[in-house]
């Protein structure tokens, strides 16, 4: 039976579709603009390599430590929405802020208040499939945020690109003279509007169905609550088990998604990356399709096994990336990418959302997200400091490998539990997915 999406289970998808514009224009056009300002300012190639680098880093440093506060917060009745829209502002203000400065401080400053603002938002926002579904719709819903995500993003993106390719192209006499740096920072204010834009259905249309009572002090009660997490998370043994995993496969999963135009840059010599960021699009074409097959295979066969597949795929992936030597075959990996990149990281949310308290989701997803976060500082330094040793790039992504059979061996262990059932045949009802059968918290 065609699965069809409810009122607010498509508000909540609409989410992904605005807040992955934003993710791919700060994986392929910031950095960009970065390296064009900072060359501009006189840094060396080395210094701007470790600038922008110690600045992800510190921007996923901070999310790692504010975003299980801020989930224990928002666990409490009511506080669910107003903390996904202030955490949402802030990020898609950023992205209209971009321009006001060229100095590099005010860049880094911009980079990660606005890479904050949107992880927060995102950790409420995955705590809020709980709220938006029933559990035998979670895969599915879960992969159709993940696919209209990629698809949708490159609406916008599409949009900055051609800005960015009238604004440099030819080299010499660009069609639109505006300027390089230019370009970017009007894709950016594109990116942040439509961001903003596409979070409005689900302010409208949300209400929180799960929640404690809250704290007088939700401060002081954020930090007990997370130390009560931390301890209580070990008598969730799957679900233990599972972030354990989770966080190490999805390291290997982000530093290949984050890395790959720096990494091809380094090994297939001098490139137009108009190419590169063009194979990124490709690979969110690819990952639409593949994410809900993913979500549809997810109702017939075990969550889990299809996330093993997935690793599987990516550990091919990151052999065949080790021995790339032409363009065309970077490509290729960026399809492979696509094809999995969907179904892992659409699955692995549904799956633990299954494993843990739905009224204590947003606490748990907060761990969850810091395992996410890890792979923004772990993955990309133990590629560097491979590279560093033996002065071969190749040999450095080869390292993720390690990552994937980890993250493999240990999901193999987790316990046989709910989250491994298929979803089922009852995917064209949902009670609660308008307001339904619970009484909503405001």
């Amino acid at each position: 039976m065609k699965f069809k999406l409810s009122k607010l289970e498509k508000s909540w998808v609409l989410y992904d579709v605005g807040n992955s514009a934003f993710v791919m224009i700060i994986c392929s056009l910031l950095p960009i603009y970065y390296n064009a300002l900072a060359t501009a300012q006189g840094y060396s190639e080395a210094q701007i390599t470790a600038i922008f680098g110690t600045l992800l880093s510190l921007s996923a440093f901070a999310i790692a430590l504010t975003n299980p506060i801020l989930g224990a917060i928002a666990d409490n009745k009511g506080m669910k929405k107003k903390m996904f829209f202030t955490f949402m502002l802030i990020g898609s203000a950023c992205c209209l802020l971009l321009g006001i400065n060229n100095s590099i401080p005010y860049l880094a400053a911009v980079i990660i208040v606005s890479r904050i603002g949107m992880s927060g938002s995102v950790v409420f926002y995955d705590a809020m499939l709980v709220d938006i579904t029933v559990e035998n719709r979670m895969d599915n819903v879960s992969s159709r945020g993940f696919a209209y995500g990629y698809i949708g993003s490159c609406i916008p993106f599409t949009l900055c690109l051609l800005l960015y390719v009238l604004a440099t192209m030819p080299k010499g006499n660009p069609i639109l003279g505006i300027g390089e740096s230019t370009s970017i920072v009007i894709g950016m204010a594109i990116t942040g509007i439509w961001w903003f834009a596409l979070s409005l259905p689900l302010l409208r249309n949300y209400k929180q169905v799960h929640g404690v009572e809250p704290a007088k002090n939700q401060i002081k009660d954020a930090f007990r609550k997370l130390g009560v997490t931390f301890r209580n998370l070990k008598h969730y043994k799957a679900a233990f088990l599972f972030v354990i995993a989770f966080f190490f496969y999805i390291n290997g999963v982000g530093t290949i998604i984050g890395m790959s135009v720096v990494y091809a840059q380094q090994v297939l010599g001098t490139i137009n990356a108009v190419f590169l960021v063009i194979a990124l699009l490709m690979t969110q074409v690819v990952a639409w399709p593949c994410a809900i097959i993913f979500g549809r295979l997810a109702g017939k066969y075990s969550p889990r096994n299809l996330i093993l597949i997935s690793i599987a795929g990516y550990i091919g992936i990151t052999i065949f990336g080790a021995f790339m030597t032409e363009l065309y075959q970077f490509f290729i990996m960026a399809f492979f990418v696509g094809l999995f990149q969907g179904g892992i990281q659409a699955l692995s949310r549904s799956y633990f959302a299954k494993l843990v308290p739905k009224e204590k989701c947003n606490e748990f997803f907060g761990i969850y997200d810091i395992c996410g976060k890890g792979a923004a500082v772990l993955g990309p330094a133990l590629m560097a400091a491979a590279t560093a040793i033996t002065g071969s790039p190749r040999i450095g992504v080869s390292t993720l490998i390690v990552f994937f059979i980890i993250g493999g061996v240990v999901l193999l262990r987790l316990p046989k539990n709910k989250a491994d059932a298929p979803s089922g045949g009852s995917l064209d009802t949902c009670p609660c997915a308008d307001g339904g059968e619970e009484e909503a918290v405001e």
